[in-house]
């Protein structure tokens, strides 16, 4: 099994991931909201879906959903199999 390395944005619809980083651009107080919200490194990831116009996204972790910005959501980076 391949594992590709990407943003959280680039999921597609029902597609799960694993968190794997931040991205060394994220301001430090977003980054301390995200992992308060449980996305933390190793944490499996569920993009539910996107709004019509691609944002928000509609995300799943840790058995709950919340929906995040996709100029936050692109600071995580996820991987996933192929």
């Amino acid at each position: 099994m391949l594992r590709t390395q990407i943003r959280l944005t680039q999921l597609q619809n029902g597609q799960s991931a694993t968190v794997t980083k931040f991205s060394a651009d994220i301001a430090p107080l977003c980054r301390k909201l995200l992992q308060h919200l449980g996305i933390t490194r190793q944490t499996k990831i569920t993009l539910i879906r996107r709004a019509p116009l691609g944002d928000p996204l509609q995300l799943q972790i840790l058995g709950s959903q919340f929906s995040l910005r996709a100029s936050e959501a692109c600071h995580i980076y996820v991987e996933y199999s192929n």
